[in-house]
């Protein structure tokens, strides 16, 4: 079985696809699927459009800061407090969720971060049967070191946790594990990379502390489906962690 880290998304994927944003979408992801289900898209409009649709919460940032109106914004620290009620959840982001429409076509597409390495590597060997590709979101256009580092990351777990399975990893899933060993803890990582700068900015120091938290959730979003709304494309996760709820997914959309 193929391993593969891309390093920004790429196109052809067809079996499973860990898809990487560490700050913040895959780490908020998991935090929410454990209480809610969960839409992501990349448009503030259809967030507003499909929340108003199902009552759902907003979730989400700009910039790293909470668009107008939203009930919370993208900050994991924020979220792993949040009292979300009965209630599901739309988020977006600005690179985890415009990543997904390069990915979408794969059998599997997986979530993924420090906060839920554990449980989805396992998932993934689970699921796959030809090839594993780890896909990094990047940062408007431009590789993230965060990103890369938790793909080398989950990638060491994949090849350790799928002895006898034949993993054959390719060359920048041991580029993407040569960056790993530069840091000898995963917060350095993204206190380095251009996304933390800009939450410790804005003072969101804590949120570096929780990406980087490790296997802290058994949540595995897993794309469930794909719709339009307003032009642009939501999707709606479910939870495929072992033990998982099956109450955990995102409501069925409507006409």
């Amino acid at each position: 079985m193929r391993l593969k880290v891309d390093l920004l998304p790429g196109q052809d994927y067809a079996d499973v696809v860990i898809l990487v944003d560490v700050l913040r979408a895959t780490t908020a992801a998991p935090i929410l699927l454990e209480r809610a289900g969960l839409y992501v898209t990349p448009s503030l409009r259809a967030a507003r459009a499909v929340a108003a649709q199902h009552d759902l919460l907003l979730a989400g940032e700009r910039d790293g800061l909470p668009p107008e109106g939203f009930n919370y914004s993208a900050s994991p620290d924020d979220l792993r407090r949040a009292r979300l009620g009965d209630r599901d959840v739309v988020l977006t982001t600005e690179n985890g969720p415009r990543a997904l429409a390069h990915v979408a076509s794969a059998k599997h597409v997986l979530l993924g971060s420090f906060y839920n390495a554990r449980a989805v590597t396992d998932a993934a060997l689970r699921l796959a049967t030809d090839e594993i590709a780890i896909v990094c979101s990047g940062m408007r256009g431009e590789e993230a070191i965060e990103d890369i580092v938790c793909a080398g990351f989950l990638a060491r777990r994949v090849v350790k946790q799928g002895e006898g399975r034949g993993v054959e990893p390719r060359e920048r899933v041991r580029l993407a594990q040569t960056l790993l060993r530069a840091f000898a803890d995963p917060q350095e990582a993204l206190a380095q990379s251009e996304s933390g700068q800009l939450l410790m900015r804005l003072g969101l120091h804590e949120d570096l502390a929780v990406a980087s938290l490790i296997s802290h959730s058994d949540a595995v979003p897993r794309l469930a489906r794909a719709f339009d709304v307003e032009g642009h494309p939501v999707y709606a996760f479910e939870d495929v962690g072992r033990g998982a709820p099956s109450s955990r997914a995102a409501p069925q959309e409507t006409a």
